[in-house]
């Protein structure tokens, strides 16, 4: 039997984390949010989840570089 880090399964439920420079996460939804990121979308199917970020995340630089 082939186990998967639960962070790659397909079939695994996310949300969508952001932090206080702005960056994103997905996230399994069983996993206790870590501090310093909120839940901002989901949860959600992981591919609906990707199109999410794909639409809102155009930058991936942290918040205080792109104002440098």
């Amino acid at each position: 039997m082939e186990f998967l880090n639960p962070f790659d399964d397909e079939q695994q439920s996310c949300l969508i984390l952001r932090n206080h420079q702005q960056q994103y996460s997905l996230w399994p939804d069983f996993s206790p949010i870590p501090a310093g990121w909120a839940s901002v979308f989901g949860p959600a199917p992981r591919e609906q989840c990707i199109s999410w970020l794909e639409q809102h995340w155009q930058d991936m630089r942290p918040a205080s570089q792109r104002k440098a």
